[in-house]
């Protein structure tokens, strides 16, 4: 601090009495900081050092701050910031890993059930199908057999009822095909016999009749074959002993609850084949089938066996027989369609068919679902599971062997027969009839297709996710603390160095006036300049310019004040002046940044000396054909309509000249204004460049007038707007200009002549240069060809001869001819076969088209169709050559 005095002389020590009355500094000037020596120049003096250490110490019992404290408190602050900030990133980690794991973990259990539940549904209903099926054939079967041999046609014929000498005529071929419906393993027709009543006299007829059952052997005794293999029809009914053995069967059935003297026969089944032994065997002699068989005498209803192993299967495999009744008369129905309950009718025999359990499982499932187990239960107590993957199906073994970690998915179905509801109930009634049950569960395999270990996988890539961010920032605090401490370091060297530099009061004071100068500068008052100019790099602005020069305040701020002087811009510290300058400088960067950027950003820019070193991106195509189009009226029509409607207009016609570019191999050289440029023999050379160039401008002229037409109807007044069409062949040189927007280039006086052809060109037509014409004729398609009347003037080339070209067209229609006969005063058929007459010869067809064409009134042309009859055939004629 700096004094003012004329003289200074020491003083002896002093108390110096701070405001609050408490602290006390003193100073002298013997005190360390040397004493203030007078100046008889200059009368600034320094004043003594104590007393600015006075000062200064006082300063800092005020605040009442200790450096060392403050950096400990910033310190913690920091360590509790980086502790909460990966406290939080381990928590969100924990959470979200848990809800993604828990959310496809779920989405996996309800996939799982939800095909499970399908699966299921489906097996369910198969299931019971197939015995459906199984059932109404064996009734349909039995109903056969009771209308042919019943006691009502017996009588009809004046015979006397039959039961139960009945032997049914080419029962093979018709039980074949009943056993095919069935999907059974076999099915046979057997009589009920009694042991005191008719055996005698059915054994007499089966021997009688037994050549129809088709096998010979059953007549005939094989001499090869011993006993009881050899056995007859002959022989009789038989059954086996305990031992297994051949027996003429008792006749009696000791274990039969209410028919002990009853026998059921094998009488006639089919197939024959691996069979034939079965026939006379007495069904009843054994238990299992003599339980389903009382059931079905007593209820006279149909009726499962239990389990069975049949002879002719190796291997374990259950079966059973469903047993039907056959009636030797049918009920009667009453006039409101109900039966009469109260007539009689007796079980003569019963249809039985063999089936597997495991053919009513199979072909369910698609193939991709694996791992379903069925276990079938019988209230007999027997239990065989069964393992589905897709449409196959295999035995696993006898008991219920499903995993029991399953139970909880378990769904049961009871196998029903289609029974009345009286006779149902009587049935359920009843203990002892059999009725199976069919569990069904899923297994690990089937749940392994679906619940997979997705749910771990995304946790654990969540958590990766996590810990890689986590790992992220501590690395970038690792990097920013030792960048600060590195800065740190330098700043205390530099620090040390303006320590020995400096005296401690000294030095704080400067920093203190640097820290203020710091301030001032960021202030946003900047200090007085002189209006002529700005310095520090600044765009400078002279005031002295007028307003309308190249400095005038309306190129630098674009705005004047209200009474059109300039100065606002110019005024010394004002607002606007700062902003013309931040602007100015932000369009000198924008333009030197685009200028860098297009340097930058493109390799041609960049390396253009090295890039232009290259030989160019060219070649010569002898053989071109090039079509120029443009729509005839455009300009006035554009200027009527608003924009969004040009640009429907030309995106709908250039988008279907783009399709059918790609359907006739036409390449698309681009689009000017209205102007669409199409080339053949580029880049593909092609013999035929004209024909296919022809043919693509004669679709383009009538994907025009379809636009057009399509447009007019929804009000854009396209109807006038046509297209003209130039097209010309010859050399073409094409190849790749390059710079910043490289483009595909085509160069030579074929562009210019194909140019002309359009320019010279009606609406409505394609006009060919005498060039292309003559590719048109070496393609034998000159009668597409008519010679313009007039040579057309084209610049540069003087006078040219031109042809129209236009395909062949059939001007007949078959509406037409139907519509307008009468009013031609013939009838439209005669005028059908008049036209197909004259279609035999291509004069005469030529003369009828033209006299057709004639009779046409304007505007109706195009409504004929390129279809023509000939002889029965049609002709597209539009498409021939």
């Amino acid at each position: 601090m700096l004094a003012s005095s004329s003289s200074y002389t020491p003083k002896p020590k002093q108390r110096n009495h701070s405001s609050d009355g408490n602290n006390i500094s003193t100073f002298s000037a013997d005190d360390d900081g040397g004493g203030g020596n007078a100046s008889s120049n200059n009368n600034d003096i320094i004043p003594p050092p104590p007393r600015q250490r006075s000062s200064v110490a006082s300063s800092v019992k005020s605040t009442g701050s200790d450096p060392a404290e403050d950096q400990r408190r910033q310190d913690r602050k920091v360590c509790l910031l980086r502790g909460g900030v990966v406290i939080t990133l381990l928590t969100a980690t924990t959470i979200v890993a848990t809800l993604v794991g828990l959310y496809v973990k779920n989405d996996e259990h309800s996939n799982f059930q939800t095909q499970y539940d399908d699966s299921v549904s489906m097996v369910a209903e198969s299931f019971q199908n197939r015995i459906d099926i199984k059932y109404n054939t064996a009734k349909t079967f039995s109903a056969m057999i009771t209308s042919r041999y019943g006691n009502v046609a017996q009588a009809v014929i004046g015979e006397e009822p039959i039961w139960p000498n009945v032997t049914i005529p080419d029962f093979q071929e018709q039980a074949k095909a009943m056993l095919t419906i069935a999907d059974g393993r076999a099915i046979s027709f057997n009589p009920i016999i009694t042991q005191d009543v008719n055996r005698l006299e059915w054994e007499a007829h089966a021997t009688a009749t037994a050549e129809i059952l088709g096998d010979p052997l059953l007549v005939t005794p094989d001499p090869d074959t011993e006993w009881p293999d050899n056995r007859t029809v002959s022989f009789g009914i038989y059954s086996r002993d305990k031992d297994k053995n051949v027996i003429y069967d008792p006749g009696y059935a000791p274990n039969s609850t209410y028919y002990k003297d009853v026998m059921v026969p094998v009488w006639q089944i089919a197939p024959i084949e691996n069979n034939s032994k079965a026939i006379m065997y007495n069904l009843h002699s054994e238990t299992n089938r003599q339980q389903a068989l009382d059931h079905m005498l007593r209820y006279q209803v149909a009726d499962l066996t239990a389990f069975l192993q049949l002879v002719q299967d190796v291997d374990t495999r259950p079966s059973a027989i469903l047993f039907y009744p056959v009636f030797d008369v049918f009920r009667t129905k009453a006039e409101d369609g109900t039966v009469n309950p109260d007539q009689e009718q007796t079980v003569v025999g019963s249809i039985s068919i063999v089936f597997s359990w495991d053919t009513l499982l199979n072909d369910i499932l698609p193939s991709y679902i694996k791992g379903m187990i069925c276990v079938l239960h019988s209230s007999t107590g027997e239990s065989f599971s069964y393992h589905i993957s897709g449409d196959e199906v295999h035995l696993m073994g006898e008991g219920d062997l499903h995993d029991v970690n399953y139970d909880k998915y378990e769904h049961n179905f009871e196998a029903r027969l289609l029974l009345d509801e009286d006779v149902q109930d009587e049935i359920n009634s009843e203990i002892k009839f059999i009725v199976y049950t069919l569990s069904i569960y899923p297994s690990e395999e089937f749940e392994s297709e679906y619940v997979t270990n997705r749910a771990a996988i995304y946790a654990i890539g969540v958590v990766l996710i996590f810990l890689f961010t986590a790992g992220l920032f501590l690395l970038y605090d690792y990097l920013v603390e030792d960048r600060q401490q590195k800065t740190a370091r330098l700043a205390k060297q530099r620090g040390n160095i303006v320590d020995s530099m400096f005296p401690a009061a000294f030095r704080d004071r400067l920093y203190k006036v640097y820290g203020n100068a710091a301030d001032d500068a960021a202030s946003p008052t900047p200090p007085h300049r002189d209006s002529c100019a700005s310095t520090f790099g600044d765009v400078v602005v002279s005031s002295g310019h007028p307003s309308g020069s190249e400095y005038g305040t309306s190129t630098i701020t674009g705005t004047n004040d209200s009474d059109g002087q300039e100065g606002a811009s110019l005024v010394p510290g004002g607002a606007k002046r700062r902003s013309t300058k931040i602007n100015m400088k932000k369009i000198d960067k924008f333009m030197k940044g685009i200028r860098s950027s297009l340097h930058d950003e493109n390799p041609l820019l960049a390396n253009s000396s090295d890039v232009l070193l290259d030989d160019p991106i060219a070649d010569l195509f002898p053989d071109t054909s090039i079509m120029f189009s443009d729509i005839v009226g455009f300009t006035k029509w554009s200027s009527e309509h608003s924009p969004a409607e040009v640009f429907q207009l030309l995106e709908q016609i250039f988008w279907e000249f783009d399709s059918l570019a790609s359907l006739h191999n036409v390449f698309k050289l681009g689009t000017i204004g209205d102007c669409y440029i199409a080339v053949t023999g580029i880049p593909d050379p092609i013999d035929d460049h004209a024909i296919v160039l022809t043919r693509f401008a004669f679709d383009a002229r009538d994907k025009v007038r379809e636009v057009c037409a399509r447009l007019e109807s929804e009000g854009l007044d396209t109807a006038k707007l046509d297209m003209r069409f130039g097209i010309h062949s010859g050399a073409t040189t094409a190849g790749i200009l390059r710079g910043t927007k490289s483009r595909f280039e085509l160069f030579g006086d074929t562009i210019n002549t194909a140019s002309r052809m359009e320019s010279t060109g009606i609406g409505g037509k394609i006009q060919l240069s005498e060039e292309t014409a003559e590719l048109i004729r070496l393609h034998s398609k000159s009668r597409w060809l008519t010679k313009r009347d007039t040579k057309i003037f084209a610049k540069g080339k003087g006078e040219l001869q031109t042809y129209w070209v236009e395909p062949e067209r059939a001007a007949c229609r078959v509406s037409f001819l139907e519509t307008n006969g009468e009013k031609e005063g013939i009838n439209g058929e005669n005028n059908r076969r008049s036209l197909n007459s004259r279609l035999s010869d291509p004069q005469s067809l030529e003369e009828s088209l033209e006299e057709e064409g004639e009779k046409l009134e304007e505007g109706e042309l195009d409504e004929f169709m390129s279809i023509v009859m000939v002889g029965n055939e049609k002709v597209d004629l539009s498409k021939s050559e």
